[in-house]
């Protein structure tokens, strides 16, 4: 599996999610996962004004 660099204040935002996730479905649900999820949800949503958003730095 390819690794990449993630920075702490993101990896933080997907351990928070991953709480909620199974706080909310009383199930437990790892780290791991829920970065496959967010960034297959993500794929599904961005667009290219987001790609724009991304050379311009806003992001």
């Amino acid at each position: 599996m390819p690794t990449k660099h993630i920075d702490d204040e993101t990896w933080r935002k997907v351990e928070k999610e991953a709480v909620k996730a199974t706080i909310t479905t009383k199930k437990s649900v790892k780290e791991g996962e829920m970065l496959k999820y967010l960034i297959l949800k993500g794929l599904s949503e961005i667009s290219e004004d987001d790609y724009q958003d991304i050379v311009r730095g806003k992001r």
